[in-house]
């Protein structure tokens, strides 16, 4: 049992690793946000342009959050991705319902669903990738 991903001390469990990659991706999402409310300080943005930066951000931020979960465990990556994901969109939709109260949006499942398939497919990429050992 020694070698067991679940009682080792210094490996994380199945629910650990990709909630600390979704902290990750979270702050990846909370950058690109601050990168894209600087750009459109600069230009004149439409409402669609703003739906389309968030839907950006976040997908950026699932895909990054999903490909560290699954380098970080080097298996399971698509449900380690999906994880990911899901504990993301959680965060931004808690966030969502705290401070601008847009949580009955119709764009919501749109996001969710681009949101898990983001870290799907990080997930994936990040298992298959190489590693950075010998």
């Amino acid at each position: 049992m020694k070698n067991n991903r679940f009682f080792s001390g210094k490996k994380l469990s199945a629910l650990s690793s990709p909630a600390l990659s979704a902290c990750l991706g979270f702050g990846v999402v909370f950058l690109m946000i601050l990168i894209f409310a600087f750009v459109v300080t600069k230009i004149d943005a439409t409402d669609f342009m703003l739906s389309v930066m968030s839907t950006v951000a976040l997908c950026v931020g699932g895909y990054v959050g999903g490909y560290v979960s699954g380098k970080r465990q080097r298996r399971n990556g698509l449900l380690s991705g999906v994880l990911c994901g899901v504990f993301i969109f959680l965060a931004i939709v808690a966030l969502s319902a705290v401070f601008s109260k847009t949580v009955e949006s119709f764009s919501v499942p749109t996001k969710l669903i681009l949101t898990l398939a983001c870290a799907g497919i990080g997930g994936v990429v990040g298992v298959n990738s190489k590693s950075g050992r010998y």
